[in-house]
């Protein structure tokens, strides 16, 4: 049925798929032109809808630059409920950024945020900073082309990667598979831990690409965090405990904390969801006298509805499979700004 299904859909994912195409033709010809800026910039992208592991790519560049060069990150700000320009101060939260740029501002203290759909107003809101920042990192900006970032990563799922995947609304894809050529790297998120040599080769014939690929994995701390708190996650030992999401793809986090810890249980709520009254009820109503665990993203969502001593998120990072891509992942970064 779902094969039938998608061929009904295959004239609209043609359609959508020639407007893109054509958009970006007019960006490469110089008819539609991106504007590159002095300061330099380190974009991260995908080209399918979400779910792709880009803001922990963004926190593992932060916490690569941040000891030698004043930063700022560059978000359209998705989900949230203010528009236009916004640079952030201590008075946002996530609801005024999007969950993604309050997160990075709720983590790292010397950091600017700056969110904006017209990403050159943002770029050249930098200037009015103090001090001004010496790098940019510009987050989902892959189909943004008004703006052309000095080094361009692409993100892709081991376990969904681009080159199996479809044109909108056929698949997940928001740009042709040919996208890809614009990247001057290609990250492998969620990578399988014991990755062997033989399983990378194969997958990486379905790039069929020169640009230099890193394959890379979510690494969990061993810590419980809320504001100003942590405790040692083997707290989740004790008993119990639920767990509350509302990102793209939460198989990782649940395979992580069931080899880990005891049963629970798991609310799942959609990608970049509002929670509602009636939703933190129900949050409150399955944990009773238990732990919640919450993605540190959704942390920034829930903690203003929550009163609860209970709440606490886990930090996740970026981690690579094999150290020499590592190695050289961080000097080419380095030898861009």
């Amino acid at each position: 049925m779902l094969k039938y299904f998608r061929l009904l859909l295959f004239p609209f994912a043609l359609l959508y798929g020639v407007s893109v195409q054509l958009r970006n033709l007019f960006f490469d010809i110089g008819f539609f032109s991106s504007k590159k800026f002095n300061t330099p910039s380190l974009g991260v992208g995908n080209l399918s809808m979400g779910g792709t592991g880009k803001s922990v790519v963004v926190t593992y560049l932060i916490d690569l630059l941040q000891k030698t060069k004043t930063l700022a990150t560059l978000s359209r700000g998705y989900g949230r409920k203010t528009k236009g320009l916004r640079i952030a101060n201590n008075n946002d939260n996530a609801s005024t950024l999007g969950d993604e740029p309050f997160q990075f501002l709720n983590r790292y203290s010397n950091l600017s945020v700056i969110v904006s759909e017209n990403r050159v107003l943002g770029m050249e809101s930098l200037k009015t900073l103090n001090p001004v920042p010496e790098v940019v990192i510009m987050d989902d900006i892959m189909q943004h082309r008004w703006v052309k970032p000095g080094l361009l990563i692409m993100t892709t799922d081991y376990n969904n990667p681009y080159f199996r995947d479809h044109i909108l609304p056929v698949g997940r894809l928001r740009e042709f598979k040919s996208g890809v050529n614009r990247a001057d790297l290609i990250l492998i998120t969620r990578s399988p831990s014991g990755l062997s040599r033989v399983k990378k080769d194969k997958f990486l014939e379905g790039i069929k690409s020169n640009i230099p690929v890193f394959f890379t994995t979510i690494k969990y701390d061993k810590l419980l965090y809320k504001k100003d708190h942590n405790k040692s996650d083997l707290e989740l030992n004790r008993g119990n405990f639920i767990l509350v999401t509302g990102i793209a793809d939460s198989s990782q986090m649940i395979a992580y904390l069931e080899n880990k810890f005891s049963s629970f249980t798991h609310l799942k709520f959609p990608d970049h969801h509002h929670f509602s009254n009636d939703d933190v009820q129900k949050i409150l109503k399955a944990s009773k006298n238990k732990i919640i665990v919450t993605t540190e993203k959704d942390y920034g969502r829930l903690s203003p509805l929550i009163n609860n001593d209970k709440l606490y998120y886990i930090k996740i990072s970026l981690d690579f499979i094999f150290n020499k891509e590592k190695i050289q992942f961080d000097k080419i970064i380095l030898d861009a700004i």
